[in-house]
Formats: structure tokens, C-alpha cells, sequence
């Protein structure tokens, strides 16, 4: 009697460790795919929001520097009390509101650009223009070349660029030829 009680432990002992290594690896496995799941859906959810970025700003956003009589509406001002100041005409023509308006100056003096935020006062709405300025240092950067308009859209409340709307002008001429 006493030898099949031995041999009953036994045959329990290999019984009991598969069992609790095969619960150990299930454990292991839950916790590995729990853990892979966030991952996956963290890392979707950042590339839905870009990709829901990226559509709207290229589909719902469109900013141009305005056109009188094939002249763009751009200028630098070359009075002696003003002439480190630049005006320009933009316009929305899209019907997502643009937040603010980021402006990058190069001109002749260094090719380093000048960057200036207008801030809110440079919202538009749908299909609104308004005529703009800004102070730079023409000494440092001489003649203006080439500005870009780099619009900003709200998007999920966060207030995000949208380079890909963006309007260039090249050969700045100075306002007395513009606004005539």
C-alpha cells in the first residue's frame, strides 16, 4: 500500500508542474499581447491624427496673397520714417478658419530668414482678406526676396501649421509700385 501512495505522488508532482507552467506561459502570453494591443492602438491613433491633419489642411485650407490687376498685393515700404516695413493682402479661400499666419522674410542682406508669428490678429474666416504688415530690420536683411505665408488651422483644439498650404511670393517690389 505504502508503494502505490509513493507512486500516486508521483505521478501527481509532473502532473501539477505542466500545469502551472502552461498557466505561467498563458500569463506571459496575455500580458505580451496586452502590451503589444496599447502599442498598436497608441501608434494608430498618432497616425490617424496626422493623416486627419494632413487632409485637412491639404483639402480645407488655402491661403493667397490677393491679385489687383496681375500685381500680388505684396510689398515692402521704402519711406524714410517706414522702410522696415512690409504690407501685404491675403485671403482665405477655403471655409476652415485660419488661426494665425507665420510669415518667413529672406532677403538681400542674409539668406538666414526672418520668421514672424502675426498671432490671432492675422484669422481669417471663410473667404475673408485683410491687409497685414510687418516690422523687420533692413539692415540685417536687407531687400526682401522671397516671403512665404505659412497658414495656422485649429484642429482637436491644438493650433497646428500647415506648411503644405503654404503661399511663396518672390521679387517683393516696393510699395510705391503696389499700391498705386
Amino acid at each position: 500500500m505504502r508503494s502505490s501512495i509513493i507512486k500516486s505522488r508521483k505521478a501527481v508532482s509532473p502532473l501539477i508542474a505542466t500545469v502551472l507552467l502552461i498557466a505561467f506561459a498563458v500569463a506571459l502570453g496575455a500580458v505580451v499581447m496586452n502590451w503589444g494591443r496599447g502599442y498598436v492602438e497608441d501608434t494608430a491613433n498618432i497616425a490617424r491624427e496626422r493623416s486627419d491633419t494632413e487632409v485637412t489642411c491639404a483639402s480645407d485650407v488655402d491661403i493667397d496673397i490677393v491679385e489687383i490687376d496681375g500685381v500680388d498685393q505684396i510689398c515692402y515700404n521704402t519711406s524714410v520714417v517706414d522702410n522696415e516695413t512690409m504690407q501685404f493682402i491675403v485671403a482665405n479661400k477655403k471655409a476652415k478658419t485660419v488661426e494665425k499666419i507665420e510669415i518667413r522674410l529672406i532677403g538681400t542682406g542674409t539668406r538666414v530668414p526672418y520668421t514672424v508669428d502675426l498671432g490671432e490678429f492675422a484669422s481669417l474666416s471663410t473667404n475673408e482678406a485683410k491687409l497685414l504688415n510687418m516690422s523687420y530690420d533692413d539692415n540685417t536683411y536687407g531687400t526682401p526676396q522671397q516671403v512665404q505665408l505659412t497658414p495656422f488651422i485649429k484642429v482637436g483644439g491644438t493650433v497646428i501649421a500647415c506648411p503644405s498650404s503654404s503661399t511663396i511670393a518672390k521679387n517683393v517690389k516696393p510699395c510705391s509700385e503696389v499700391f498705386i
